[in-house]
């Protein structure tokens, strides 16, 4: 599999409104390094993301829970 580029994921959310959660968390979560792609992308996009690892990870987690529920039945 392709390591998906973080420049690419920064394209793909930079339309993303700041109060909504980011679509590359969906896609990052089937890479092993995701809560530090998703780290490097949202701080990119201008986006807070926690300096604590555990805490940065557990936002990540989030956007991907907030993503399922949001498209989950449209």
């Amino acid at each position: 599999m392709r390591t998906i580029s973080w420049k690419f994921l920064v394209e793909v959310d930079a339309r993303t409104p700041s109060g909504e959660p980011l679509l590359m968390a969906l896609l990052a979560a089937t890479d092993s390094g995701a809560p530090a792609l998703y780290e490097r992308v949202a701080n990119r996009l201008g986006r807070d993301v926690p300096e604590d690892a555990k805490d940065a990870r557990s936002r990540w987690q989030t956007d991907v829970l907030l993503l399922h529920q949001l498209y989950r039945y449209q």
